[in-house]
């Protein structure tokens, strides 16, 4: 049998490293964490931006392809009925956002995200509406890239928010 080198051991354990970082390992949990949580806090704020913009691109781009998708059209298509329905002039806030819970699965390429926001809708300098929102989201990495994949039906509870808290 042949003995092995340093030179070949250390090969050995650099393809490793090499392996276990592209099956999306990561060595830090809280990274992962603050990244998810970060994609989700991006939809969150493309949202406001494009609705007000009544333009829904970027933050449709924020989803995965509809093969990796389940459970989303329900999301999107709320998105855009609400973008759709809304008057010229009416402007979207998210007057508070909490990222509540963050859990990854154990190779850290699939997560579940619990939010809460505090949304309000506004016409000529009077809110409109108002209402606290609730929602787990699934989020899966492709491409290296966290893209929402699927959610449960958002908790929406009208006439609670900032001004009621």
């Amino acid at each position: 049998m042949k003995k092995l080198t340093t030179r070949s051991l250390l090969f050995v354990s650099l393809l490793l490293i090499s392996i276990l970082a592209a099956c999306g390992g990561s060595s830090d949990p809280d990274i992962d964490k603050s990244t998810v949580s970060n994609a989700v806090q991006e939809a969150a704020n493309t949202f406001v931006t494009d609705f007000n913009n009544r333009d829904l691109t970027r933050f449709d781009a924020l989803f995965a392809p509809p093969s990796d998708q389940y459970g989303t059209t329900e999301t999107l298509d709320a998105a855009h009925q609400l973008m759709a329905s809304a008057a010229d002039g009416v402007t979207f806030q998210m007057d508070k956002f909490e990222i509540q819970n963050v859990q990854l699965d154990d190779k850290h390429v699939e997560a579940v995200v619990t939010y809460y926001a505090e949304v309000s809708m506004w016409e000529n300098q009077s809110e409109t509406y108002s209402a606290v929102v609730t929602q787990d989201v699934s989020l899966q990495k492709i491409n290296d890239q966290w893209l929402i994949t699927g959610g449960d039906t958002a908790n929406v509870t009208p006439g609670m928010g900032a001004q009621d808290s």
